[in-house]
C-alpha cells in the first residue's frame, strides 16, 4: 500500500473503534473522495483534551515452590521461534492483530515480564460519561516506544497513541465512531450483558505494514487513520461508509431495519484485498483500486453457504418443498444477481419460517493464511477466497465436497453457555503451520477442540475439554508447533459480579502415529489455572505462557494476577501480581458509580479485571492488558542477575 495524497490515500482505508457517538468529541465526515456517490469520504474529527493519568501499582512477585524445588530461581529454557507465515501485508513489529498474527496463534518472541524489579502501571482513563469506563482490548506498535490502542467508553472510543518509553505519555489521540450504549444499559443486567458480548466496533483491527491503523466502526464505517512519526495525519484520515453493502448482503432482514447488524471484524489477504465480516453474518471484500479512485466493494451472506448441510444439521432435515429454492440459490450465487438472491433469501425465510430469527452469526475474529481466509460462523467453518475473474467470494473448491460430510457445520446446541458470548463456538479460528486449522465447537454439555485439514478442511480430531457441564471456549485455541493450548472461560459472563468459574488449561500434542491430536496427560503438572477471560499466549524466549486471572486464594472478584507456566512441564513458575491499597486508585467517578460497577469492597483492587480485553507482547519485557479503566503494563529488568 502506499501514502500519498488524500485520493491516494483511499488505497490505504480505514479505522475505527466500538464507541464513539459523543457529545463532547464530534466525528463526521468532509468532502466526498475518489469518485462522486461511491461512499468514500474525508474524515473529521473535533476532538477535545483525552484525560488520563498514569499511576504505579503496588506489586507483588512470587516464585512457585513447585518450580523452584526443582530449578530454583531460574526461568525455563527458551523455545525456538515458530515457523509461521508472515503476512506480506501486516506489520511486523510485534502484534498486529488481537492475536499477534493473521493466524491467531497467539505467539510471540517477545520476552514477557520475569520476577527482576517488576513494575505494573496502570494506564488509568479519567474520562467520564460516554467515554467511561476506558478499558482497551487491542495494541499494535510503531517502533520500541509507541503503542497504538484504542480505549472503549460506554458511548464513545478514542484512538491513542501513546509514548512507553518511560511513563506512559499521550501524544496523539482521536476520535472514532462507537455504538452508543447508554448509561442505563450499564445498570441493567441484561443490557450489559448484550454490550459486553457485542464484539464489533475496533477489536479486531489491524496495523499494516506502513503504519496505517485500520479498524471496523460500530457504525458499517471503515475511517483510515495514517500515523507518521508518531502523530495522526489528520488531513489524510478517510472514511468509507459500507452501510450499503452491508444492506445489500445480509440474509437477516430484508429492510436492514437491524441497527445492530455491525462490523466486527477486517484484515487483508495475502494479495492486499481487505476482506470484512459483520455480526449478523455479512462477508465483503474491498478491492482497492489504485487509481486513486473508490474501491469497489463485494459482498455476500454466509448464509448462502453450505445451506443445504446447515438446515439439516440445525432443522433437523431440509424442510418439504425447499429443495428447487436450494437450487436457485445456487444458481443465483454462481452467477452473482443480488437482486435474484435478495428474491431468495425472503421466500426462503418464510418457507423455512425463520422470521424475526438470525440465521447465522459471526462474533469472532477470522485468520488469513497464503491461500485463503478462514472464517467461524456460530453454525459452521468456512475457508474463503476471492475470484478475481468472477470478481466474487467463493467457497474454497476443495472444501464444498468436505460440507456434505457434516463435520464443518460442528455440533451445536444454540444456547449461549455461561462464558459464551453466542450460541456458538467462541474461537478465532487458529492457524497450525500450513496444516491444520482449529476451533471449538458449541456441542452441548461438553464442547470439543476441532482440527480440520487447511487443504479440503476434512476433520482431524475431535477432542472434549474440560468436565461436561462446566466447559466453553470464548478465547482462541494457541499453536505453537506441534502443540495446541486451550483456557476454560465457562462462567465469566458479568465482570460487575464475582463470576465463580470452572477455569483450566489443557494442552495437546500432535501423535505422528495417528495422525491427530492428543491430550498431553498431566499438563499442566500441578495447579489450577483459570484463564478466566484473556487468551493465554506463549513466549517463546524464555518457554513460558502466561494466564492473566485471578488470584484463587483471594475471596471475591479481586486480585488479578500474571501467571508464568513452563511450557515444557506446565509447572508454575512465577506470578506477578498488581494492586490498589485504600484510595491509592484514585478514581475520578462517583461512589454510586462504583458501587453499581464493581461493588463497595477492594475497587483499586477489582480494578484490574480485563473484561474480555486480550493482551499483547510488547518492548522492554513488557505485557499491555485490558483493564476496567484503561490498560495495565507489566514489565521488568530484562534478565534474572548472574549467579555469582
Amino acid at each position: 500500500m502506499h501514502s500519498g495524497n488524500i485520493t491516494t490515500t483511499v488505497m490505504l482505508l480505514f479505522i475505527a473503534l466500538v464507541a464513539s457517538g459523543c457529545s463532547k468529541n464530534r466525528t463526521g465526515r468532509g468532502p466526498e473522495i475518489g469518485g462522486a456517490d461511491k461512499g468514500c469520504f474525508v474524515y473529521t474529527t473535533n476532538d477535545d483534551e483525552f484525560n488520563y493519568v498514569s499511576q504505579q501499582a503496588k506489586v507483588e512477585a512470587t516464585w512457585y515452590d513447585e518450580w523452584t524445588s526443582r530449578h530454583g530461581e531460574t526461568l525455563p529454557d527458551s523455545l525456538s521461534a515458530p515457523d509461521i507465515w508472515q503476512h506480506p501485508k501486516l506489520s511486523t513489529r510485534y502484534a498486529a492483530t488481537m492475536h499477534e498474527n493473521s493466524g491467531a496463534t497467539d505467539v510471540s518472541v517477545e520476552p514477557g515480564p520475569i520476577p527482576v524489579n517488576p513494575r505494573v502501571e496502570y494506564f488509568h482513563v479519567l474520562e467520564k460519561g460516554t467515554r467511561l469506563s476506558g478499558m482497551s482490548p487491542f495494541y499494535t506498535f510503531l517502533d520500541d516506544q509507541t503503542v497504538v490502542t484504542i480505549s472503549f467508553g460506554r458511548d464513545a472510543a478514542t484512538l491513542l497513541v501513546v509514548d512507553v518509553s518511560g511513563q506512559a505519555r499521550v501524544l496523539d489521540h482521536v476520535s472514532i465512531p462507537g455504538r452508543g450504549s447508554t448509561a442505563l444499559e450499564l445498570v441493567s443486567k441484561r443490557a450489559r450483558l448484550e454490550i459486553f458480548r457485542d464484539t464489533s466496533g475496533g477489536a479486531y483491527s489491524y496495523l499494516d505494514s506502513r503504519g496505517n491503523v485500520y479498524v471496523p466502526g460500530a457504525d458499517n464505517t471503515l475511517i483510515g487513520v495514517p500515523i507518521r512519526d508518531r502523530k495522526i495525519e489528520r488531513d489524510r484520515m478517510i472514511l468509507v461508509d459500507l452501510a450499503r453493502e452491508v444492506e445489500q448482503g445480509t440474509w437477516v432482514s430484508d429492510t436492514m431495519e437491524r441497527s445492530d447488524n455491525v462490523l466486527t471484524a477486517l484484515m487483508p489477504d495475502a494479495q492486499g484485498k481487505v476482506w470484512f465480516t459483520s455480526k449478523f453474518g455479512i462477508i465483503g471484500v474491498i478491492d482497492v483500486d489504485y487509481s486513486g479512485n473508490c474501491p469497489r466493494i463485494y459482498t455476500t451472506a454466509v448464509g448462502y453457504f453450505a445451506l443445504r448441510q446447515k438446515l439439516e444439521e440445525h432443522l433437523g432435515a431440509v424442510p418439504k418443498g425447499i429443495d428447487d429454492l436450494l437450487l436457485r440459490v445456487e444458481e443465483a450465487k454462481k452467477s452473482g444477481d443480488a437482486e435474484d438472491l435478495d428474491a431468495l433469501r425472503s421466500e426462503g425465510r418464510r418457507r423455512v419460517k425463520l422470521e424475526g430469527q438470525e440465521f447465522e452469526q459471526i462474533q469472532n475474529s477470522f485468520s488469513v493464511g497464503p491461500d485463503g481466509v478462514y472464517i467461524v460462523t456460530n453454525m459452521a467453518l468456512y475457508k474463503f477466497r476471492f475470484n478475481d475473474e468472477k470478481k466474487r467470494i467463493e467457497l474454497d473448491p476443495d472444501w464444498e465436497p468436505t460440507f456434505a460430510e457434516g463435520d464443518l457445520v460442528y455440533e451445536n446446541d444454540r444456547k449461549i453457555k455461561p462464558g459464551h458470548l453466542n450460541n456458538g463456538s467462541g474461537t478465532t479460528p487458529t492457524l497450525v503451520g500450513d496444516q491444520f486449522v482449529a476451533i471449538v465447537d458449541n456441542a452441548p454439555k461438553q464442547v470439543n477442540l476441532l482440527v480440520y485439514r487447511q487443504d479440503n478442511g476434512k476433520l482431524v480430531s475431535r477432542l472434549p475439554l474440560f468436565e461436561p457441564g462446566s466447559a466453553a471456549v470464548e478465547n482462541s485455541v494457541v499453536s505453537y508447533g506441534d502443540h495446541l493450548i486451550v483456557g476454560n472461560t465457562y462462567g465469566y459472563t458479568d465482570p460487575f459480579n464475582e463470576n465463580p468459574t470452572a477455569g483450566g488449561i489443557m494442552r495437546f500434542d500432535y501423535d505422528e502415529a495417528t495422525g491427530g491430536f492428543v491430550h498431553a496427560e498431566n499438563w499442566p503438572a500441578v495447579g489450577h489455572f483459570d484463564g478466566k477471560t484473556a487468551t493465554p499466549k506463549l513466549s517463546t524466549p524464555h518457554g513460558l505462557l502466561y494466564v492473566y486471572h485471578r488470584d484463587l486464594t483471594a475471596e471475591g472478584h479481586h486480585d488479578w494476577q500474571l501467571t508464568a507456566v513452563d511450557f515444557r512441564t506446565g509447572w508454575p513458575v512465577f506470578s506477578i501480581k498488581g494492586y490498589f491499597e485504600g484510595k491509592d486508585f484514585n478514581d475520578n467517578v462517583s461512589g454510586l458509580v462504583k458501587r453499581i460497577t464493581l461493588g463497595k469492597k477492594f475497587y483499586g483492587r477489582k480494578v484490574f479485571n480485563n473484561i474480555w480485553g486480550t493482551f499483547s507482547f510488547g518492548p522492554d519485557n513488557s505485557i499491555f492488558i485490558g483493564t476496567y479503566r484503561g490498560y495495565v503494563r507489566f514489565s521488568s529488568d530484562p534478565e534474572l542477575p548472574a549467579t555469582p
